[in-house]
């Protein structure tokens, strides 16, 4: 496909009325703060998700859900006073229960490897939130929240869609959080801090003394060192860890404490050579273990694809990620029909793990940007192609 050129999408003007989606951290304060320094009128809103129904220990983490609510919270109307906003919390907790938490450990009993940040983005933070204050008659022209992603606009043609762009801090891009947002999604959405990187935004807060601008980050979805707490309820029965051919080597402590790839916890080896998490067998209950070599493949399949304007028909060439944390690798994506599709990696990649995303970028030029050959190895200059849930990969 022929490259394009794109143009950066416009901040929200000022005088329009601005959502701010505000968590407690720095980054979604700052967006806060900066819209109505830009003269927007601004409206703070944070969701409710968790319901205590679940315990976690004191001191294993921050995260999006578990407790220590109430005191990002008060942190966000602190901030919405300062600059007069007005602030509101939408109690989510039942549909978080049930569409991510609910999905999130069904998948994992599965066997599988889901994102719960790829379904809460379009079905809550993007979805339910601001429905939520529409139907409470809050009126808003503009979506903003602290992610670190780009909008751009085809040059010539800004009627044709919306497309996301990653950041222009590579170590804080989130543009694969948000590969499954839709163009209705994406048309109010704005991300003030896409062409920031983390340091310029806690010195932006800093200079404007913040509360929030030397807070950490959230380290993962939940409040814990691991999945168990989620599961507490019901109990994760132990079962036997086998080779590839199915001889049994060891017990494993739960299907749900293993991913495809691991090795730390396993706790084999074949002599000096260690034994790596190749298989997950949730209906026989069994980790299947093997040599690192069995952890590469030349392919995959995916499903479920949610695509930007002007792809999902025809094949192309892109930088294809697997997870959030893997290298954009150069492949060829098949469209099959029926949201299905095909990736062949130039190379074959790692601990390719079903339930988990792939997300596709394709170079791009954007101005403002140096142009990204798209067989190299960074999508900076690129553009959000599409994504699509991993049903499984070849070796």
């Amino acid at each position: 496909m022929e490259a394009r050129t794109y143009i950066p999408v416009d901040l929200p003007p000022p005088g329009s009325t601005v959502l701010v989606a505000m968590s407690g951290g720095v980054d979604s304060s700052l967006v806060a703060v900066l819209m109505a320094e830009r003269g927007c009128r601004v409206i703070g809103a944070t969701m409710k998700v968790y319901d205590a129904s679940i315990e976690f220990p004191e001191g294993t983490g921050n995260g999006c859900y578990g407790p220590g609510e109430a005191e990002d919270e008060a942190a966000c109307r602190r901030i919405c006073a300062s600059i007069g906003a007005e602030y509101h919390v939408v109690d989510l907790s039942a549909p978080y229960a049930r569409e991510i938490l609910g999905n999130f450990k069904s998948e994992y009993r599965s066997g599988r490897t889901p994102n719960p940040c790829l379904r809460c983005n379009p079905l809550m933070k993007f979805g339910l939130l601001p429905q939520a204050l529409r139907e409470k008659d809050v009126a808003f022209d503009y979506y903003a929240t602290g992610h670190y992603v780009r909008q751009v606009v085809e040059a010539g043609d800004p009627e044709a869609g919306i497309w996301l762009a990653p950041a222009a801090d590579p170590k804080k891009d989130q543009s694969y959080f948000l590969q499954r947002l839709g163009q209705a999604a994406l048309r109010t959405a704005r991300f003030p801090l896409g062409n920031l990187a983390k340091t310029e935004v806690r010195e932006l807060a800093r200079e404007r003394n913040l509360e929030t601008a030397d807070k950490k980050d959230s380290q993962d979805f939940i409040a814990a060192e691991d999945y168990g707490p989620l599961f507490a309820d019901e109990g994760v029965p132990e079962g036997d860890i086998v080779d590839e051919k199915g001889k049994t080597l060891g017990k494993h402590r739960g299907i749900i404490r293993y991913t495809i790839g691991q090795r730390r916890g396993v706790g084999l080896s074949l002599g000096a050579e260690p034994l790596y998490v190749v298989g997950l067998d949730a209906e026989l209950n069994r980790v299947v273990v093997g040599r690192e070599g069995s952890l590469f493949s030349p392919s995959l399949t995916a499903a479920d694809a949610v695509w930007a304007p002007r792809f999902g028909t025809e094949p192309f060439r892109a930088l294809v990620k697997i997870r959030l944390a893997s290298k954009a690798a150069p492949a060829s994506v098949i469209p099959l029909g029926g949201g299905r599709i095909r990736v062949d990696f130039d190379e074959g990649q790692r601990a390719v793990a079903p339930g988990q995303s792939a997300a596709f970028y394709v170079a791009a030029r954007i101005e403002g940007d140096e142009a990204a050959s798209v067989d190299g190895r960074s999508p900076r200059s690129a553009i959000l192609a599409g994504g699509a849930v991993i049903e499984g990969a070849a070796r």
